[in-house]
């Protein structure tokens, strides 16, 4: 099977089999609220620069399971080819006000501070929040991520 071809569930297959795991607790993933910057984003979580991801957890509804600790991910290029898998170790429910220093450095974007993660991260929220007729606050919960890549597309 040619790699470059492979779509999403060719690939979960594949590293099921390479793997000998029977998990089937994964989901397909892109950077699809910064279309512009989805591929960078991916790059930057292939060279292990971005290993932490947020969102907002009122994005999360009766249709979206919230994520957990061991889930698998994964992440998907702008075109929709798969870009590698995930696993999460760390996934946290915290108010947006006290995202830390740290998980803003590992998000891996922009000088990775605390100041330019809240900046980024506020317009994001809000923006989807208006969308949505919803609000945002400094007290709204945030899901925070931490991840490692397992697995990359072999070429």
């Amino acid at each position: 099977m040619d790699i470059l071809k492979m779509d999403a569930t060719d690939y979960w297959e594949d590293f099921m089999r390479r793997n000998r795991t029977q998990k089937t607790n994964f989901e397909t993933w892109s950077f699809t609220n910064r279309p512009n910057s989805t591929d960078m984003l991916v790059e930057m979580v292939v060279r292990g620069q971005k290993t932490a991801a947020s969102s907002w957890f009122d994005f999360y509804d009766a249709d979206r399971v919230v994520p957990k600790a061991g889930d698998y991910r994964m992440l998907l290029k702008r075109n929709g080819d798969p870009a590698c898998i995930v696993q999460l170790k760390v996934v946290e429910v915290v108010p947006f006000k006290w995202v830390s220093q740290e998980h803003a450095y590992l998000e891996g974007e922009g000088n990775r501070s605390l100041k330019y993660w809240r900046q980024l991260h506020k317009q994001l929220f809000r923006k989807k929040a208006k969308m949505r007729g919803k609000s945002f606050s400094l007290e709204s919960p945030v899901i925070c991520e931490v991840f490692e890549v397992i697995d990359t597309p072999q070429i």
